[in-house]
């Protein structure tokens, strides 16, 4: 599955403030890349990210959404 960065500066290192990241995926999927959020029980095949609202806008204003 190919994947493009929609968020961020695209450095990948997670400094300067570009991270969490979003993504968007060949299958018109997003990912989310980000810290984990602990304080949420999910099942062992998942996962919570904790996004700030400031990246969620981000990615919706890149789609045009």
């Amino acid at each position: 599955m190919a994947h493009t960065r929609i968020t961020g500066d695209g450095n990948g290192d997670c400094k300067d403030g570009d991270c969490p990241n979003v993504y968007i995926t060949d299958r018109g999927t997003l990912v989310f890349q980000g810290d984990q959020y602990a304080d949420l029980t999910v099942p062992t095949h998942e996962g919570a990210v904790e996004l700030p609202e400031a990246v969620v806008k981000e990615a919706i204003r890149v789609l045009g959404w």
